[in-house]
């Protein structure tokens, strides 16, 4: 009775030892599903209080936007993909915000998707906010993304005010952004 006790004691020891050295080899997981960028030396994002990362890239209507450009009025700064569920939630809310608040700029970027792509699946949904085209992963690596939906509230002088993690609404915008509104 003993033999088979110390036996299956000695197996349990074993399968969990395994286990403890298997995790231990596991990449760290990110709380929501996302860009990973491997090779990323960054080891933080932009924080809150820091002037945001500065970009030039295509648009999906092929002009160009300048993120110095839009300095003088608050800024959005929403990181998405067609292939994410939290971001097709969130989408109806970022649009509405955009047609509520014309003198907010509301930019979306889109994560290393064919253009052709983003705009059937806009299209489909109704959206026609500026969606910025982040085809090699540039701005996400300067904003040190880690997942999407990711959303950088900026102010007119282009300092991080907020940041979203995950889902965001209407409501949620409307508390951060409306007060940083200028006249």
């Amino acid at each position: 009775m003993r033999r088979p006790l110390l036996l299956a004691l000695a197996c349990f020891a074993f399968a969990a030892a395994v286990l403890i050295v298997a995790a231990a080899g596991l990449p760290e997981r990110a709380a929501f599903t996302g860009v990973i960028n491997p090779g990323d030396t960054r080891s933080t994002a932009p924080e809150i209080g820091a002037f945001a990362p500065p970009f030039a890239a295509s648009l999906l209507d092929g002009d160009t936007l300048s993120l110095n450009s839009l300095r003088g009025s608050p800024v959005i700064l929403n990181f998405w993909a067609t292939w994410c569920e939290p971001c097709e939630v969130e989408m109806p809310e970022l649009q509405a915000f955009y047609e509520a608040y014309p003198q907010v700029h509301l930019i979306g970027i889109n994560l290393a998707e064919p253009p052709a792509l983003i705009h059937a699946w806009m299209d489909a949904r109704g959206l026609n906010f500026p969606t910025v085209l982040d085809l090699d992963g540039r701005i996400a690596r300067d904003y040190a993304l880690r997942g999407q939906p990711t959303t950088y509230i900026l102010s007119p002088n282009g300092v991080i005010a907020h940041i979203f993690f995950g889902v965001t609404t209407r409501a949620a915008l409307e508390n951060v952004v409306l007060p940083l509104i200028v006249g």
